[in-house]
């Protein structure tokens, strides 16, 4: 067995080679590869925000009666979900979710 891999790996380095020797270096692709990584907001981040904001607003449609049967033990954190309400409190945490996706998913910060 290890005859035909040797062989199959001998080929497949020479393709390599072969390869390697026909690429040619070129300092314009290189520059405008890099100043479109250089630029802050694209229309990826732009596309990937709006659709993490819309989705995040779909879900907390959606899920209105999720924090219906929560129970605190502590009243600091009972007034807070009295006040604020179960609604808010969902659209808050589904509006971090879409912010994160905003910072994560492009790779860079804005």
């Amino acid at each position: 067995m290890t005859d035909q891999d040797d062989k199959f790996d001998a080929s497949l380095r020479a393709a390599f080679e072969k390869a390697d020797a026909q690429i040619t270096p070129d300092p314009q692709f290189n520059a405008r590869v890099e100043s479109r990584l250089a630029r802050v907001v694209n229309p990826r981040t732009l596309l990937l925000s709006g659709a993490g904001a819309s989705g995040s607003a779909l879900a907390m449609s959606q899920m209105e009666r999720l924090a219906d049967g929560l129970t605190f033990h502590s009243q600091f954190l009972t007034w807070i979900f009295d006040t604020i309400g179960p609604q808010s409190i969902i659209a808050v945490v589904f509006a971090l979710m879409a912010v994160s996706f905003t910072f994560l998913l492009p790779g860079k910060r804005i």
